[in-house]
């Protein structure tokens, strides 16, 4: 625990005699997790966005980066950004939540599986709201007693969303089906139409996602090389990614020295339109891919097994038919990232299995299908 965590009792004291709105309104959706989170949460949004009542609004808390995904949510869906890593910092912390508690929510639904009770659950607390709502932690071995009975003094609502290797947007569905007592069936990961963006005309387009939070999750160079070279030579290539990433990989700037490649590094709302004109997307688990495959665009996804059952490849409830997955079935898949093996050549086992000359098959059968 913080030494600013350690002071939250004296600010709740302090709280107690500050004035706000009489009368609890409004709803607050709350998420500390990335970009690639928020992709997956667009598509559930519209249903939690029912828990307003008449004339209140739903605002969504999350990271200033996640927010760059507001593009994608529902129209009336307000965003509030805080930096979750700096409520450790005494000053930013106690304004947060002062900020948060003269709302005077009537309702906090905390939209994380995996919450840090010193930062997200502290600030509900703060916020003092009329009612809350979560998702039980995961079961880890070491603390999950004491994770449940901090929960249960955060949560009026404290809902058993299933087992730990699950499809995101399936648990969200159950949570919402719990939070709105009504059950429906979960839907097909792609955004409403009407949320879609606008496109950019990119006849004879494709886009590539080399790049991973996660190193070992990422193809060697030389594999994207042939990738480029078994695309038509006729056909334009964007590597995207941020800068960051061609920073932190520099041996891919030799992807550039094609004649039809060059480099995306747009926001993710730009980002969005050019896959929208584009004819498909090729990439690793990431959140620009996973954003490919909810717009809806043609895309191949070459995943490690780290998560299958939970989430790549997409749970066939919810999977559309616009997207192709190729992983390497293993007896350790699901592992959630925690790899037991030595990686090779720099990759997790699984990612080092996938079969080169079948992913280049892949794509030399994929573009005359669709690509002219």
């Amino acid at each position: 625990m913080t030494i600013a965590a350690l002071l939250d009792p004296l600010l709740r004291f302090y709280l107690r005699y500050k004035r706000r709105r009489r009368r609890a309104e409004g709803v607050l959706l709350v998420s500390s997790r990335g970009p690639a989170e928020m992709v997956f949460l667009s598509a559930v949004l519209p249903r939690f966005m029912r828990l307003a009542q008449l004339d209140e609004t739903v605002t969504l808390l999350c990271r200033p980066d996640a927010a760059g995904m507001a593009f994608l949510f529902p129209r009336l869906l307000k965003v509030r950004r805080i930096e979750f890593r700096r409520l450790d910092e005494l000053d930013y912390r106690w304004q947060a939540f002062i900020d948060l508690h003269a709302q005077h929510y009537r309702l906090i639904v905390s939209l994380d599986y995996v919450r840090e009770h010193d930062q997200d659950e502290a600030l509900i607390i703060a916020a003092d709201p009329a009612e809350t709502a979560g998702m039980v932690p995961p079961p880890y071995k070491r603390n999950f007693h004491q994770r449940l009975e901090e929960s249960e003094k955060v949560f009026d609502i404290l809902f058993d969303s299933g087992p730990i290797r699950q499809d995101k947007i399936l648990r969200w569905s159950r949570f919402a089906d719990e939070v709105l007592d009504d059950r429906q069936l979960p839907a097909l990961a792609l955004i409403p139409d009407g949320q879609l963006p606008n496109a950019e005309r990119l006849p004879d387009t494709v886009v590539f996602f080399p790049f991973s939070g996660i190193k070992a999750r990422q193809l060697p160079m030389d594999m994207w090389r042939q990738m480029a070279e078994a695309v038509p030579p006729q056909w334009k290539i964007l590597v995207a990614g941020h800068r960051n990433d061609f920073d932190r990989n520099p041996e891919y700037m030799a992807l550039m020295a094609l004649p039809n490649v060059a480099m995306e590094t747009s926001g993710f709302e730009r980002l969005a339109s050019i896959l929208m004109g584009c004819r498909m997307a090729i990439g690793v688990d990431t959140a620009g891919l996973h954003l490919a495959v909810l717009l809806g665009v043609p895309t191949m996804c070459m995943a490690s097994a780290a998560y299958a059952g939970a989430g790549v490849p997409y749970d066939e409830r919810v999977v559309p038919d616009n997207v192709q997955f190729i992983y390497v079935p293993m007896e350790c898949q699901g592992c959630l990232g925690r790899c037991k093996y030595p990686l090779e050549n720099g990759m997790y086992k699984c990612v080092a299995a996938i079969d080169t000359e079948q992913l280049l098959d892949t794509i030399r059968t994929t573009f005359p299908r669709g690509a002219y």
